[in-house]
């Protein structure tokens, strides 16, 4: 297949300071469809990846659209820890959780990787234009199909497939039994990419999906930070803390990412970092007292910035 885009497609992307990127060339993701399995999104152009701005190695968070509010705090909090990983945050600019994982991750100065479900011309949904300027500058918006694309029934799906592509993991946090994050799940777990599933109560449908997802191979996300012991052991778990939190570095640091920037019971907190009462609240006592947690009454804590003047 010849990988020369028409005169239009070519204008187009140089309108919108776009480039594109073909199967083979440098920096095409190893993930990402080839050919043969790309044909009703193409049309008549290659395949080809259409990129505004930089592309970087990241984890998507996925999710219910009807994403309820633990679910969207959650959101936020991986897509922090993400950031705090030196990894992008990728998702498909949708409501729910993808509009929650984006703008947590800018919001921590990290990257966000935008992957639409039409073509560069046409983002949607309009409502979040602003995500799309912002991921564009600190990230990038990135689309496999052609400029003149709109949004339909059929490019949602193959988009999912992309964003497993572009994916070093799949952290799925909320999705039904019909969501379209597990389709990207699925696709994840084909190329052999770790997929993670936030768990939830067992009769919520906002968590069927994630539950069923774990019979086909994901992994239950015990932690805020249980995708990136597995995903990058290299990295130390107490990155980003000071010094005098070494020890125990691994405990002491689920404690602070499962915090918020809302004060929270810390039975709560204990248990969203995997920990028992007994080990949380010597470690919230420590993280209090080195600037990480702020103490409300009644035994609640927010996190506070490790940077931020006591």
């Amino acid at each position: 297949m010849s990988q020369a885009l028409s005169d239009e497609e070519r204008a187009e992307l140089k309108r919108l300071g776009a480039t594109a990127l073909h199967p083979g060339e440098a920096g095409w993701p190893r993930g990402c469809p080839h050919p043969a399995n790309t044909q009703r999104s193409q049309g008549s152009e290659p395949v080809a990846l259409r990129v505004m701005g930089t592309l970087s190695a990241g984890i998507a968070l996925v999710g219910a659209r009807g994403a309820d509010p633990y679910g969207l705090d959650l959101t936020a909090r991986l897509a922090r820890a993400v950031v705090e990983a030196g990894l992008a945050v990728i998702s498909g600019g949708a409501f729910g959780v993808d509009a929650a994982a984006h703008r947590a991750a800018l919001e921590a100065g990290g990257r966000t990787l935008v992957v639409l479900g039409a073509g560069l011309s046409h983002p949607s949904p309009k409502a979040h234009m602003g995500i799309f300027e912002a991921a564009r500058r600190r990230g990038a918006v990135v689309s496999p199909f052609p400029c003149a694309q709109a949004a339909t029934r059929w490019t949602f799906p193959k988009r999912n497939a992309w964003i497993a592509g572009l994916a070093e993991a799949v952290i799925v946090v909320q999705a039904g039994r019909e969501s379209g994050a597990l389709q990207t799940a699925r696709a994840a777990l084909k190329l052999g990419r770790p997929v993670w599933v936030a768990p939830g109560l067992m009769d919520s449908p906002l968590h069927e999906g994630c539950h069923a997802l774990v019979d086909e191979g994901a992994r239950l996300l015990t932690h805020i930070n249980a995708w990136r012991a597995a995903h990058q052991p290299q990295l130390p778990l107490d990155a980003g803390l000071d010094a005098p939190l070494r020890l125990p570095a691994v405990e002491a640091r689920a404690l602070w990412m499962a915090a918020s920037v809302e004060a929270r019971p810390l039975a709560e907190l204990a248990l969203a970092a995997g920990l028992s009462a007994a080990e949380a609240a010597p470690l919230a006592t420590r993280l209090e007292l080195e600037g990480f947690l702020s103490a409300s009454p009644g035994g609640r804590y927010a996190r506070r910035n490790p940077k931020e003047p006591s």
